[in-house]
């Protein structure tokens, strides 16, 4: 299911407004409207969001991360650039040589390995990739 889809069934389900669910995500509603159309019409591109962005819409359906991308088509992007990265990982575990393999690695990664990779790290280590409000 694409996540379009999902906010879009849970919305209907909970008879809530595009509005509610944003401001109970803490989200704008302009960037929940945008994943419900797939595209940012501004730039035709399609939405992506991050990390944060994805534990934010999880939290606000009662979700883990990982309930809400099982959920989600196995190739459900994620963007997981500077402002979602594991550089909190890395403050948080011993620099040792596998680390920073790992480290150096996880970027050349496709989005669906660097997910699991994630959300095996918050297995083991709950809270780990907890994010900051904006």
């Amino acid at each position: 299911m694409k996540l379009s889809e999902l906010i879009i069934d849970y919305r209907k389900k909970m008879n809530i407004s595009q509005r509610e669910f944003s401001r109970r995500c803490d989200l704008s509603n302009t960037y929940i409207s945008f994943l419900e159309k797939e595209k940012n019409p501004k730039t035709g591109k399609p939405m992506v969001p991050t990390l944060e962005q994805y534990k934010k819409i999880a939290d606000c359906m009662g979700l883990t991360v990982q309930q809400l991308f099982e959920q989600l088509d196995e190739d459900a992007p994620v963007d997981l650039g500077p402002s979602a990265s594991v550089a909190p990982v890395l403050d948080q575990i011993i620099h040792t040589s596998e680390a920073l393999i790992i480290a150096k690695g996880i970027d050349k990664m496709p989005p669906t390995q660097r997910m699991a990779i994630v959300t095996m790290l918050n297995g083991l280590y709950p809270g780990l990739f907890e994010m900051e409000s904006n």
